[in-house]
């Protein structure tokens, strides 16, 4: 593995959360347990686990690094090549950089795809942001459209996602991205709202693509 691997990149500025500082859990190629048509990542086979991992403290050090040379990062993202969730040591990476980001907030982009897992549900409780995707309210258009792992339920994304909802004290942020012809029906967007109202999230994040 190579000794320069990027671990951290940014800080950027994004518009809806200030200056971030990214932390990339699978730098080395996608690991993903969905293979959303619209991703712009290389297509790779959906995995259950990851087979490359990176050491804990090795996030950290270059977490620390960026902290102390930055003067302003208002928010430290987790995210990845694929499904940062899939990360095994995800709650102590979390730990961790709690104990060392200050005032700055800590956040997660996920695709919500593991959020039933007890350790994951109780691990994103430990974040000040948590941004989970809802692409689709049926099994039909998961298969279509997000591609997910066999592995999944998708009923238990929804489940998970509503469950998280009601005892999540921080900042819960939902993303929906339209794809034409594909979840963009009106059957398809009745039921995502409605599932979106059971949520009840502090944001709800909207896009649209042209079919891929």
């Amino acid at each position: 593995m190579k000794k320069d691997l990027q671990l951290t990149f940014g800080p950027i500025h994004s518009r809806r959360f200030g200056i971030s500082l990214g932390i990339d859990l699978s730098p080395t190629k996608k690991q993903c347990n969905f293979d959303c048509l619209y991703c712009e990542l290389d297509p790779a086979k959906t995995v259950e686990i990851q087979d490359e991992i990176i050491e804990v403290d090795k996030y950290i050090k270059a977490v620390q690094v960026a902290i102390d040379k930055e003067d302003k990062i208002d928010v430290i993202t987790i995210t990845a090549n694929g499904e940062p969730t899939l990360y095994p040591h995800l709650e102590e990476l979390i730990n961790k950089l709690n104990e060392i980001k200050g005032d700055t907030k800590l956040m997660i982009l996920s695709n919500s795809g593991l959020i039933y897992k007890n350790s994951i549900f109780k691990a994103l409780q430990r974040l000040d942001v948590v941004k989970l995707s809802l692409d689709c309210a049926t099994k039909e258009c998961f298969k279509k459209l997000d591609r997910i792992d066999n592995s999944i339920d998708y009923q238990k994304i929804i489940d998970g996602i509503i469950a998280f909802s009601k005892v999540y004290s921080g900042d819960l942020i939902m993303e929906v991205l339209f794809v034409d012809t594909l979840n963009n029906k009106d059957n398809e967007i009745d039921a995502i709202y409605e599932i979106l109202k059971q949520i009840n999230p502090d944001r709800v994040d909207i896009g649209t693509i042209d079919r891929p």
